[in-house]
């Protein structure tokens, strides 16, 4: 009797110890729910806070309890999941993709008009390339080719495949501009398992660059460090994203030595990634 009765302490003991690990999160069904709670956020161009005060004062009507900087989709993504944030302010058409791929998640609508687009930033000084990227994007929007890459890349993108073609053809004789990819907008702006960019970004690339006859090199760099690397003439040309007028106004102050061509790809904006 004695040693079953120590069996049960132990187990007794265990289940509470293996509890003490795990942070436990309050279900979060509206941006409100918020209220005192941890956020996160990828690191980019605009300041973490800046981004953080506008979502408190349009979504959730208080400021959270603190707001996490993160590097990447993926690590922002496992904080979801693992309860060390309570919730992601994203982008829709990525905060879909991870839905789709994990039953453990949900999305939470915003309220306010947050409509947003992925676009591509080029150095202040580059007016000729930012034109000549406006007018092929503008050429692809009007013969459905935009369209058909967003079908085939985005929206009809089966949850058990991932972004497949990587190999952006070479235009022989043509110049090469560097396009500094960080893979946090998937499945758009992604980076394959074997660290190679892959899907829609490579096939928009392979026939802008038939229509402005230049070769496009693929270079990963981090969220945090790729308007800088731009600067630094590192690369040549950035995937970015851009929100309403609210937003895009805090951008202005830090990089305004960049130029922002039209989006190639509009969302219904920001949403909340949440865990169940």
């Amino acid at each position: 009797m004695k040693n079953k009765s120590t069996l049960l302490v132990i187990a007794f003991m265990t289940l509470i110890l293996a509890g003490c690990g795990v942070k436990k999160t309050e279900t979060i069904n509206k941006f409100s729910d918020l209220d005192g709670k941890t956020i996160g956020m990828i690191t980019s161009g605009a300041s973490t806070q800046s981004l953080a005060d506008l979502i408190a004062k349009y979504e959730i009507g208080a400021q959270p309890k603190e707001v996490l900087g993160f590097n990447n989709g993926t690590d922002l993504i496992t904080a979801v999941i693992t309860g060390k944030i309570d919730g992601a302010p994203i982008m829709g058409f990525i905060a879909d993709y991870y839905v789709k791929r994990n039953s453990n998640l949900k999305i939470i609508e915003a309220k306010t008009n947050l409509e947003g687009g992925i676009l591509m930033a080029v150095r202040v000084g580059d007016q000729q390339l930012k034109e000549d990227l406006d007018k092929a994007i503008t050429t692809l929007q009007g013969n459905g080719v935009l369209k058909q890459l967003a079908d085939q890349w985005i929206n009809n993108l089966p949850p058990v495949n991932e972004p497949s073609i990587k190999a952006i053809p070479k235009i022989d004789g043509a110049k090469t501009l560097y396009v500094g990819v960080s893979g946090n907008y998937v499945p758009l702006d992604y980076i394959a398992a074997d660290g190679k960019p892959a899907g829609f970004n490579v096939a928009l690339l392979t026939e802008i660059g038939k229509i402005i006859h230049v070769n496009f090199e693929l270079v990963s760099v981090d969220a945090q460090a790729k308007f800088a690397a731009l600067g630094s003439k590192k690369i040549d040309v950035v995937f970015c994203q851009m929100y309403n007028q609210q937003i895009s106004s805090l951008f202005k102050g830090s990089n305004n030595k960049i130029a922002m061509t039209k989006p190639y790809y509009t969302d219904k904006g920001m949403c909340l990634l949440v865990k169940k």
